[in-house]
């Protein structure tokens, strides 16, 4: 089936064609008719078939026709009007007697005998006439209906043409009134064997002037003999709208006195509803794949459509949630989990305030999970407070509880407290799974449910499976993309490569082949230092860039423990060894495994929670002080981000002798002296964000009384202002340093 039959095949026009209907509208059509046609051979009769937008009132219409054309009733002629696609060039009025009048010539015409009567003459007259009395009426109903032409004294026929009709219209005298044109016709009406039913649509769809003029229409004509009018509309709608038109106070009271007879649209049976859409969305699904859902999407499916699909009240409606799933899966199945578009489409028409909600909360969520934004108290309370009111109900079973929205939707929960209602914490296996099934709860994916693209905070999938495929084959191209992601600019928050740092989840790297694994970490080591070099944006109260790092790379090694221990001892003499990020293996990883082994600080970790054996550990940390003494040696270890880092790392491996003496060569420039202070400094935010230089970190590298001696003979020699800046900054690092509590 082509992309045109995905998009067209289940438009909003009305059902003719009795195999497709599947409510039963045929067989109340066929029901209805012998009532319809009796109801022409009356003196005039106004029915009424009422129901709300989309209950099927136009496709019962269309089946009314096939059922009375099928019955060949004797001279019985059926006239439609669509009210609002009629133009101001005409009336309504107009409409009806024109379409009338030639009908009547048509009959007059097939009748050798005559129709009007026995005078051909006479018959131009009476149709002519017919015409002159709608265009007469109808402009009457409107403002300023003072139109020339529109009396009937014999002359102004006779001047139009028309003199055929002067004899009957003498025995009126001159200008007859309205009234007794009317009464002539429907004497004429009476006497011929000729019968009208008049349809008229969509009067729910009209601006009130608009109805207000059908109504007039109806209530001028309705008592025509032998002319039935059977008018839909939704009653609330159209007694709204003539309480506009006509201000009157119950336009409801008023469409009383106009409908004689009115047959409400019967509503579906229960669940007719859910399971045609159910059906429906089934062969979309089939219609894309080229095949059924397995048993639990279609599990998921079933449930979707029952639980949120409970609301629906017309058949419009399910047409409308039909389209927009078609909408969206048609170009996008690669990016959506089928059973939560059904879920959103469901909302988005059945629910709107609901459906603009999640749309807010699900982007907002995102940003929280991109690292791109965090969310106040105040917002959370407004958000757990609007997600109340919209779902009040208590019960875990209701469709209008938060209980069944947090099916599908993560961080949600029952709290008397408003702000915990939202924004809950999740465990990282839950927002894997969000992730890998490409759900409407991934903070990846949300945004093709509502706007049918990914969020510009988010990599597309289709990147992020780029750089797996460069994993496995391509490590120096997979280094280069991470480092291009690196330098890229991001429209918020941390950098791209962060990101792609969180994706990598532990669940994520299950799926991976072992070569997958080996070349995400090795081209992590290779681009690290190039990640951390710009310190630029401090971060208080989220996972540093290292720690995400370093969290990613001991996953990978312990998904490796569990798999191929032989993988993995290549891969950590591949990195300790060879890995050109020296400064975050010193100063981050494996600094933290000694914290965690307990060989600095007194908070070591469990056995079962460390990356590293206690043999890989002594092996790495051998490595590592080789590759420090030969750079120390070759005076290319300044050259390394976060020189503090490597220092106080240095230190924790080999003691404080060996960096210790390669500070006392380094600082000898005073250049190297001046940088390596200021590289010393830490951080503490208050009030706003200081660089203390504490008395105690002097002490480990340096005298702390010589540094200060020898800062104050700089300033002596009057230093140039470049020189002089840096110097002040040292100052108030100092400064600080020394009424710093942890000093």
């Amino acid at each position: 089936m082509n992309d045109d039959t995905l998009l067209t095949s289940d438009t909003d026009r009305a059902l003719d064609d009795v195999s497709a209907d599947e409510y039963g509208f045929n067989e109340i059509a066929r029901k209805l008719a012998p009532s319809l046609v009796d109801a022409a051979n009356s003196d005039g009769m106004v029915i009424g078939i009422e129901g709300p937008w989309g209950s099927g009132k136009t496709s019962l219409l269309n089946f009314l026709k096939k059922q009375l054309a099928s019955r060949e009733a004797n001279q019985l002629h059926v006239i439609t009007l669509a009210p609002w696609l009629t133009g101001d060039h005409i009336t309504l009025i107009e409409s009806l007697t024109n379409a009338m009048a030639d009908i009547l010539d048509k009959e007059e015409k097939s009748s050798p005998s005559g129709f009007w009567s026995r005078s051909k003459k006479q018959s131009a007259g009476y149709t002519d006439l017919f015409r002159k009395y709608g265009v007469r009426t109808g402009r009457a109903l409107a403002p300023l209906a003072n139109l020339a032409g529109m009396v009937y004294p014999p002359a102004a026929i006779v001047g139009a043409g028309l003199g055929v009709g002067a004899d009957y219209l003498e025995k009126l005298g001159r200008n007859p009134t309205d009234a007794e044109v009317k009464k002539l016709i429907s004497d004429k009406l009476a006497s011929l064997d000729v019968r009208f039913l008049v349809l008229i649509d969509d009067l729910d769809r009209l601006e009130p002037q608009q109805a207000v003029e059908v109504i007039r229409m109806v209530r001028s004509v309705a008592d025509f003999p032998k002319v039935a009018y059977v008018m839909c509309y939704d009653r609330s709608v159209l007694a709204h709208a003539l309480e506009r038109g006509l201000h009157v106070k119950d336009g409801d009271l008023f469409l009383q006195k106009v409908v004689q007879l009115t047959f409400t649209i019967p509503l579906p049976e229960p669940f007719d509803l859910r399971l045609s859409l159910r059906s429906k969305v089934l062969a979309v699904y089939r219609e894309v794949h080229g095949k059924d859902p397995d048993e639990a999407e279609h599990g998921e499916i079933s449930h979707a459509i029952d639980r949120e699909g409970g609301s629906l009240k017309t058949p419009r409606e399910v047409k409308l949630v039909l389209n927009a799933i078609k909408f969206a899966y048609r170009s996008m199945a690669d990016d959506l989990y089928f059973p939560d578009l059904c879920r959103i489409s469901l909302l988005k028409i059945l629910n709107p305030p609901l459906y603009r909600w999640l749309e807010k909360y699900l982007s907002v969520r995102s940003v929280i999970f991109t690292g791109n934004a965090q969310m106040s108290k105040d917002d959370m309370t407004e958000l757990g407070t609007s997600l109340k009111a919209l779902l009040p109900s208590e019960s875990i079973g209701s469709t209008r509880s938060i209980w069944s929205v947090a099916e599908y939707i993560p961080g949600l929960q029952v709290d008397e407290d408003p702000k915990a209602r939202v924004f809950q914490t999740e465990h990282s296996s839950q927002i894997s799974r969000y992730l890998n099934d490409k759900r409407l709860g991934s903070p990846v994916h949300y945004r093709y449910y509502f706007a049918l693209t990914g969020p510009r905070s988010a990599l597309p999938d289709e990147k992020l499976t780029e750089l797996k495929v460069l994993a496995s084959s391509d490590i120096p191209g997979l280094s280069t993309k991470l480092e291009g992601y690196i330098l890229a600019p991001r429209p918020l928050g941390q950098s791209w490569f962060e990101h792609i740092l969180d994706r990598f989840s532990r669940p994520e790297l299950q799926a991976l082949s072992l070569d997958q694994l080996c070349g995400i970490a090795t081209a992590i080591g290779n681009v690290m230092d190039i990640a951390i070099r710009d310190k630029k944006q401090v971060r208080f109260f989220s996972r540093s860039l290292s720690d995400k790092a370093e969290m990613l790379m001991g996953n990978i090694l312990d998904t490796l423990r569990e798999r191929d221990n032989q993988t993995r001892s290549g891969l950590l003499q591949t990195i300790f060894s060879q890995s050109p990020s020296l400064s975050w293996l010193v100063a981050e990883f494996f600094r933290q495994e000694l914290f965690d082994h307990g060989v600095v600080g007194d908070r070591a970790k469990r056995v079962e929670d460390r990356h590293l054996t206690a043999d890989e550990l002594d092996t790495c940390k051998q490595i590592l002080q080789q590759r420090l003494a030969a750079v120390a040696a070759n005076g290319s270890l300044a050259n390394y981000p976060d020189l503090a880092g490597i220092l106080y790392g240095w230190r924790d491996m080999a003691g404080i002798e060996e960096p210790r003496a390669w500070v006392a060569h380094f600082i000898a420039t005073d250049t190297n002296f001046v940088m390596l202070l200021l590289e010393l400094r830490g951080l503490t935010v208050s009030d706003r964000v200081y660089r203390p230089l504490r008395n105690s970190t002097l002490e480990l590298f340096m005298d702390p009384e010589a540094v200060r001696q020898r800062l104050a003979a700089l300033r002596q020699n009057d230093p140039p202002s470049q020189l002089k800046s840096k110097l002040d900054e040292i100052d108030e690092a100092l400064l600080v340093g020394a009424n710093d509590p942890f000093n």
